[in-house]
């Protein structure tokens, strides 16, 4: 039976190299993905760019305060976005990590399609809701400490205790993290008008990444016009 060690350790070789290739052609396959969907992102996100840059033409004959309004708040979110694009890698064994910018690149060409939609109705005259164009829709689509876009799929469910109540909010993953480690968490405020405001409640801010980092011991820039309040420590 001499043989029998022998067999084993060939079939335990065999084994391990097929598996060796199945991990290696999986890890190509990804790759070329990847790849693909990371074109696929920068064709739409220039695509949604181009649009924009169309509509700066006719900015002179827009006299309506709010489509203005929505058109700037457009910009600051495609800035956003494609500031955090740019820097994703463009080479990737994972597709599913561009699943969020996908998801807000999507956001940003609806928001888009109804700024030109609102361009061309008052270029020719005609009356806009202009409640129905900013529309009622939540902001649940933003962590609620950082206010960082997260895809509504990715979102963790936590339950802190806020203003001597306990609350069931949406977080992204880093102040989950930070929350799990520390027992607390940073919210973001901002100072109007002499009072500290939640940050889904500062009519025209547009999350900014300049403000993800607070839960993550780094320092924040302060966008124009708002004062960023000191931290707010919710309790688990």
């Amino acid at each position: 039976m001499w043989w029998v060690p022998l067999m084993t350790a060939c079939l335990v070789g065999l084994f391990m190299g097929v598996m060796h290739w199945v991990q290696s052609r999986n890890q190509q396959d990804g790759t070329r993905v990847y790849r693909s969907k990371y074109i696929q992102l920068v064709s739409q996100l220039d695509s949604v760019t181009e649009s924009v840059n169309q509509m700066s033409q006719h900015l002179e004959k827009i006299t309506e305060t709010k489509i203005l309004d929505y058109y700037e708040s457009t910009l600051k979110i495609l800035e956003t976005l494609l500031g955090a694009v740019n820097r994703i890698p463009p080479f990737g064994k994972k597709p599913e990590n561009l699943g969020p910018a996908f998801y807000l690149s999507k956001d940003a060409k609806e928001r888009v399609i109804k700024a030109q939609k609102a361009f061309k109705a008052h270029l020719r005259g005609k009356s806009i809701d202009t409640d129905a164009l900013f529309g009622t829709k939540k902001r649940a689509t933003g962590c609620y400490f950082c206010s960082r876009p997260v895809v509504a799929n990715k979102f963790s469910e936590v339950r802190v205790k806020l203003d001597g109540s306990v609350k069931q909010v949406a977080s992204c993953t880093t102040c989950r993290s930070e929350l799990e480690k520390t027992k607390k968490v940073k919210v973001l405020y901002f100072m109007k008008g002499g009072q500290p405001i939640h940050w889904s409640q500062v009519e025209g801010y547009v999350p900014s990444e300049d403000y993800w980092s607070i839960n993550k011991h780094q320092p924040v820039r302060k966008t124009r016009h708002l004062e960023l309040v000191p931290a707010h420590q919710p309790e688990v």
